[in-house]
């Protein structure tokens, strides 16, 4: 049987190598990745992110029209930016247009949650500073879930400044920071049914299994949007990929 195809978008400005981890699977998957085209000077603003939305759909079609199976789209604040119910319109519309399976991370990470039983999560929001973390507040609340406590690396003592925070989450997180990081925010708070991570530039899927082993409950981020791919093709995860992939 030949390889599967994965199409996948990744942010502006950021070299983006994230999928590795799904290639990194051991499934019989080939990516054609594209990146979304901005102006030089453009700089994460949620107002300019939202602005985004054309060109990921031309981004779709162009993907689908190559002989993707499922086109994947990366950078949680591109869906996420558009609330709960702007996010779902958008992915449903460039679905239709492209004519393929079409998914967006900031969505499949609330998906993880809710279809892992979560009516209650906590937030460990990283790099996000205060209008991120409102935005994202209000995405989650609009998906009909409660957020049951929000801590970011500059709360916890890691940087200090969110400036600072920001800048090292585009440049690379060390993973024992962000490790202590999402362990905290699972060790502070007994009311949570999921502990999610909005969002996180680069890979950290490997330490999910060690961060489920310490604690009861499953850590969803990111790599949701690998689950909705797999879901997609009918493939599984295998073993020791966390509690979503192999829920698959």
């Amino acid at each position: 049987m030949a390889p599967r195809r994965v199409g996948i978008i990744v942010p502006p400005k950021y070299f983006d190598t994230t999928s590795k981890e799904l290639l990194g699977l051991g499934l019989d998957i080939d990516v054609l990745t594209t990146q979304i085209r901005v102006d030089r000077d453009f700089g994460y603003q949620l107002d300019e992110i939202v602005t985004c939305a054309g060109e990921i759909e031309a981004c779709a079609v162009a993907l689908a029209d190559a002989g993707a199976e499922v086109v994947l789209q990366l950078g949680t604040p591109f869906s996420t930016a558009h609330g709960w119910d702007g996010a779902n319109e958008l992915r449903s519309r460039i679905e239709d247009v492209a004519g393929m399976p079409f998914e967006m991370m900031g969505l499949s990470v609330i998906q993880a949650a809710r279809a892992l039983g979560a009516e209650g999560v906590a937030l460990a929001t990283g790099y996000y500073d205060e209008a991120w973390t409102e935005q994202y507040s209000s995405f989650v609340t609009g998906a009909g879930l409660a957020i049951t406590s929000v801590q970011n690396y500059v709360d916890q003592g890691h940087f200090p400044t969110q400036e600072a925070a920001f800048a090292a989450g585009f440049d690379g997180i060390d993973p024992a920071i962000a490790r202590a990081s999402f362990a905290q925010v699972a060790a502070d708070d007994s009311d949570a049914d999921v502990i999610v991570i909005p969002g996180m530039p680069g890979k950290i899927l490997s330490m999910i299994p060690e961060l489920e082993a310490g604690d009861s409950r499953p850590f969803v981020s990111y790599f949701a949007i690998w689950w909705r791919c797999l879901d997609r093709l009918g493939l599984t995860a295998p073993a020791g990929s966390g509690r979503l992939l192999t829920s698959a």
